[in-house]
């Protein structure tokens, strides 16, 4: 219990004080739309590159991982539109909100949990995971934003463009480019890769903390239901048969529920900023699921266990 209460305690304070700061009004209501454009086209891209260019899949079981979270992915989107059918009288912007809400994972949280949980063989392969998944995540949720907020037309030069401007995709497109090529990036650059990076997860969360409205949980209830079901019922269940079913076992099936197990990511409010979604919705999607997994994951890993 104290390793997940030290590791989702920083995300939670992060998210409170961007909370203060906006209801004191400490800093200007205007430096908000700054940072979070900030953070989406510099301070997330490098982190991703940092990342993803720096793992050595070496002989590590890559493809089964890599089978089992492709597919917990998968399965995922399948849950979300599931859960979608029933309330489709929701917006798109909102749709987003419940996809994002119902897909992305939070990775700080995913390989704190792992390091100190499995040691560092434990925190190479949530690495090595957390890498394949951030890729295929985020073209995922690209694809559904260009989508619903199009108004649900299917728009293949729309989606492509889409695609090619997001910088996420570029971020990681560059990493993963950079790791199979076996480029190794100078240390001066590495360096300030790794200095830009890190100021994405403070920035990102306490953004959500800035937008976060209490009386919007009582508006926004249907996706925030929805999404919490598939993040902490479904996806761990899934990934611990998907897990099972391709073989892993020990560390590497461990690791691959607890990628699936924690709450969605800061990340996901970003995005929904810069590309037209509902952002108060996504803001307390992320700040309730964060709160739940104190309770969820102590449960997720004695099952586990």
């Amino acid at each position: 219990m104290t390793v997940i209460i030290n590791a989702l305690t920083p995300v939670l304070a992060l998210i409170v004080l961007g909370f203060l700061i906006r209801r004191t009004e400490f800093i200007p209501s205007t430096f908000w739309p700054a940072a979070e454009k900030l953070t989406y086209y510099l301070l997330m891209p490098a982190m991703l590159i940092h990342s993803l260019a720096g793992k050595e899949i070496g002989s590590s079981p890559w493809l089964n991982i890599l089978l089992t979270v492709g597919g917990a992915i998968l399965a995922s989107v399948l849950f979300v539109m599931l859960g979608w059918l029933p309330r489709r009288h929701m917006g798109g912007a909102a749709f987003t909100s419940l996809f994002q809400g119902g897909v992305r994972f939070n990775t700080f949280v995913a390989l704190a949990l792992a390091e100190n949980l499995f040691g560092k063989e434990g925190l190479f392969l949530a690495s090595l995971g957390a890498g394949f998944m951030i890729l295929i995540i985020n073209v995922l949720c690209v694809s559904a934003f260009s989508v619903a907020v199009g108004h649900g037309v299917f728009d293949l030069k729309r989606l492509a463009r889409d695609l090619v401007r997001n910088p996420l995709i570029w971020g990681c497109t560059l990493g993963i480019g950079l790791n199979a090529s076996g480029v190794i990036l100078p240390a001066a650059m590495d360096g300030s890769l790794v200095l830009i990076g890190k100021a994405a997860f403070p920035v990102g969360l306490m953004a959500v903390g800035a937008a976060y409205q209490p009386g919007n949980i009582a508006l926004h209830w249907q996706p925030l239901l929805t999404s919490c079901g598939i993040q902490f019922l479904c996806k761990p269940a899934i990934a611990w048969w998907l897990a099972a079913a391709t073989g892993l076992s020990g560390v590497a099936a461990g690791v691959a529920v607890l990628l699936f197990s924690v709450p969605t990511a800061p990340s996901a409010y970003i995005l929904s900023r810069q590309m037209g979604g509902d952002h108060d919705s996504m803001a307390v999607i992320i700040t309730v699921q964060t709160c739940l997994s104190f309770f969820t994951l102590p449960l997720t890993l004695w099952l586990l266990r």
